[in-house]
């Protein structure tokens, strides 16, 4: 654990315990790059993880990183995610794709499009319990070093896990997010994300700026210490990432910047958020939780400031339809 923590978060019932850009290329088509040094990958210890499936003798035993994706349905896009970690140029990973009991099973889509000949990919299903459990779940049966987070309708660019291995050796990081591609119809633009030098300016941030200055997917987190601080949390319905890194940032947990765009994030119905009010209640949970004690009059005012924050794009949005 990267220090001591900030403070004492007040606790919740049911908590469980706890310069300039290279060009970025997505085309999965175009000549092979040579790898990067890879993240010596250490067998872990603990004893509490549940029992893993048979993995055929050519897949890595022990992957430098583990390419975590969680998963309902949509599964034309879970393909299309997973084609473009394989084609990268770094090698030395594999895919877990936890479906939270999509109606059409995910194994199925793979199969069909032949991904699930590599070894490295690897499926477990599970009856629909959420995203905090299907990620959780990823998160037990990885074997990296490394979990790097993908939602299952992103792809990642063809440098992207080469540059994550890179920075990791570097820097010797624990926690890693990462500049990012959007893209909506046929216009895409890159969101530059800011770095900060202390986890105390970055919590103050999450839970001030109207936009979050992270994006979960692309983030690559050490195995070992997402564990210790307890995995997702499985009590919040909406908003399991901003939770998660306010607990890690609390703890003293230190955020670390790649500027370069990993992942190109999609923009589309489906994930422009339809559920801005309901997200709400769970700032309202988070700021109580992550606000300093004795200051009470500090969380009605962040409470006010994300209120109004989240209404206001909700009304951008429906304006927009």
């Amino acid at each position: 654990m990267n220090g001591q923590p900030l403070w004492t978060p007040y606790s919740v019932p049911g908590e469980q315990p706890r310069s300039a850009y290279r060009e970025s290329t997505f085309n999965v088509d175009g000549p092979t790059v040579p790898a990067m040094p890879t993240v010596p990958a250490t067998p872990t210890s603990r004893t509490d993880a549940p029992t893993m499936p048979s993995v055929p003798a050519v897949a890595r035993v022990n992957p430098a990183i583990s390419v975590c994706i969680a998963v309902r349905d949509r599964p034309e896009l879970l393909v299309k995610s997973i084609r473009s970690v394989v084609a990268g140029a770094f090698h030395n990973f594999e895919v877990v794709v936890v479906d939270d009991g999509s109606h059409t099973p995910a194994r199925e889509a793979l199969a069909e499009s032949g991904l699930l000949a590599d070894a490295r990919i690897r499926v477990v299903r599970q009856e629909p319990a959420g995203i905090s459990v299907a990620r959780n779940t990823a998160l037990r049966t990885a074997r990296g070093k490394y979990i790097t987070v993908l939602d299952s309708d992103d792809e990642l660019a063809r440098d992207g896990l080469e540059r994550i291995n890179e920075f990791l050796v570097r820097t010797g990081a624990s926690w890693v997010y990462t500049d990012y591609e959007e893209s909506t119809g046929d216009t895409s633009r890159v969101i530059s994300l800011p770095a900060y030098p202390d986890p105390r300016r970055m919590l103050w941030s999450v839970l001030m700026r109207p936009r979050l200055p992270f994006k979960h997917s692309g983030m690559s987190i050490d195995r070992d210490l997402l564990l210790e601080l307890g995995g997702y949390d499985e009590q919040m319905p909406i908003k399991v990432d901003v939770e998660l890194v306010l607990r890690a940032l609390s703890r003293g947990v230190h955020l670390q910047r790649l500027p370069h765009p990993v992942v190109r994030f999609h923009r589309h119905e489906g994930n422009i958020s339809r559920r801005r009010l309901a997200g709400l209640s769970a700032w309202a949970k988070m700021i109580r939780t992550y606000t300093p004690p004795r200051r009470p009059g500090l969380a009605l005012g962040l409470l006010t400031v994300r209120a109004a924050s989240e209404i206001g794009k909700w009304l951008v949005t429906a304006a927009g339809r």
